[in-house]
């Protein structure tokens, strides 16, 4: 069979298949030489590196010296002097020393009421507070007055009755004296028969007539005394009434018991009143009291400051709050204002269960100045103020700043360049030190305390110092930096 004619096309191509093979094989030879000279720069930079590595491996490491440990740095404070004294501050609220609610002790309406008769008021002592109507009362000290009158004239009577019973008495006691003779010279005269029977009844019979008058009189005078007692007990009673009169009269006019300020005044005019019903309260002026609480380490301060242990203690000295100055201070917006007090008297029954604070009072003498309004003048109720106690303790102490202070009641002082560690008792806690009895620990004035930290402390540490720089308040402080 014949085969087809090929163009000379189809002859080209076939001839060119062989060719493109060729050029390919080419073209990727040519890319893997390019490769091979942009990374064998680095390939030889990296053996260099390696090589310098490895070489300075070889190499014997330098010597090394052994460190030698410094003593940690430490920073301190001087002690100063013992401290003699130091200040109570506890908090308060103003109250009065004694406060009395008026109350009506009879009936009445009121009738008359001063414009300065209001709260906030401040009245005088006597001041006319209230007027109850005293129509009634009066009109019954007038009644009583009459009967106390009638009773006078009574006894003025029997004391002229008693006068002249008294006479008529006499006169009988004498004709009965007479009638008894008339009758012993009638009998004497009837033995001699020179009277008669007759006679002698006579005479009888007017000495029994004269006994029975004296009788009669006698009991009339005896009856006199018992009418002066009845009179006089009458006189008293209606004394008595009288006096119950001219007190409820008296107790129509409501004054002031004392120099105060009217808290509340709770009745109008017109309004009818009982006994009991409340009428106005008034608080007093001159003193008011600072209701405050101490703890019990305040009142044991308090004591050793003013007791001596020497001293023997009644029992009004053991039960009864010492009597110490005090310095009462409010702050307002602009300044200070401070009175002077003294801590008086407990308040209350012992400790407060809630709190475990004894209550206690401060008395304090205030000015106050009618019509002033400025708050300063004068301490109001309810104000919220500091109290100040001094103390000055028959105990050493010493101050130690709160930087000292370090956990389990330890101090670090530093002797010879060496750390000395002291376990002390705290007395009392100040807002920036501490107070330690100076006869529990060795630390005396002029040793050094560390009040920076440390990692690492114990007894006989190495530390470094460095001169003192400033002083600070009971102390001098010493910066120990290196």
């Amino acid at each position: 069979m014949a085969s087809p004619p090929v163009s000379s096309r189809g002859r080209r191509l076939r001839a060119g298949g062989h060719g493109s093979v060729h050029v390919s094989y080419l073209t990727t030879r040519m890319r893997r030489t390019s490769i091979l000279q942009a990374i064998g720069p680095l390939l030889i930079i990296a053996a260099g590196v390696a090589a310098f590595v490895w070489l300075k491996s070889l190499r014997a490491p330098p010597e090394t010296k052994p460190a030698v440990s410094k003593p940690p740095p430490v920073r301190t404070l001087v002690l100063a002097a013992p401290r003699r004294q130091f200040n109570i501050r506890i908090d308060g609220q103003v109250v009065p020393r004694r406060e009395v609610t008026l109350s009506a002790e009879i009936a009445g309406r009121v009738v008359s009421r001063p414009d300065n008769v209001r709260g906030g008021r401040y009245v005088a002592q006597g001041t006319q507070l209230l007027q109850l109507d005293p129509g009634d009362y009066e009109l019954q000290l007038r009644t009583i007055d009459l009967q106390v009158t009638g009773i006078d004239l009574d006894l003025q009577r029997l004391t002229t009755e008693t006068a002249g019973i008294a006479g008529l008495v006499d006169i009988g006691r004498k004709n009965l004296e007479l009638a008894t003779n008339e009758l012993e010279r009638i009998e004497s005269l009837l033995e001699k028969k020179t009277a008669t029977p007759a006679e002698r009844d006579r005479v009888k019979r007017s000495q029994l007539s004269a006994r029975n008058a004296l009788k009669t009189l006698e009991n009339q005078q005896a009856l006199l005394p018992i009418r002066r007692r009845q009179l006089l007990s009458q006189r008293q009673g209606l004394l008595a009434q009288q006096e119950q009169a001219q007190r409820d009269l008296r107790r129509t006019r409501i004054t002031a018991p004392f120099d105060g300020i009217l808290t509340r005044a709770r009745v109008e005019v017109g309004d009818f009143v009982r006994p009991g019903d409340i009428l106005v309260t008034i608080e007093e002026a001159d003193v008011v009291e600072v209701a405050c609480r101490l703890r019990s380490d305040d009142l044991h301060w308090l004591r050793d400051s003013l007791t001596s242990r020497d001293s023997p203690r009644d029992a009004g000295t053991l039960f009864e709050v010492p009597v110490t100055p005090a310095t009462v201070t409010y702050r307002d917006a602009r300044q200070a204002h401070e009175w002077a007090g003294r801590l008086t008297r407990f308040d209350g029954q012992g400790i407060d269960p809630n709190t475990r604070t004894i209550p206690c009072r401060v008395a304090v003498n205030r000015t106050h100045v009618p019509g002033a309004n400025d708050a300063a003048t004068t301490l109001m109720r309810g104000t919220y103020v500091t109290v100040t106690l001094p103390v000055s303790p028959k105990t050493t102490l010493i101050e130690i700043p709160n930087a000292a202070v370090r956990p389990n009641r330890q101090i670090w002082s530093v002797s010879d360049d060496r750390l000395v560690i002291h376990e002390v008792e705290v007395a009392r806690v100040l807002p920036e030190s501490i107070l330690i009895r100076s006869d529990r620990v060795s630390l005396r004035p002029g040793d050094h305390v560390v009040v920076s930290p440390l990692k690492i402390a114990f007894d006989g540490m190495p530390v470094r110092l460095r001169p003192a720089k400033h002083p600070n308040n009971a102390t001098t402080q010493q910066d120990r930096s290196p």
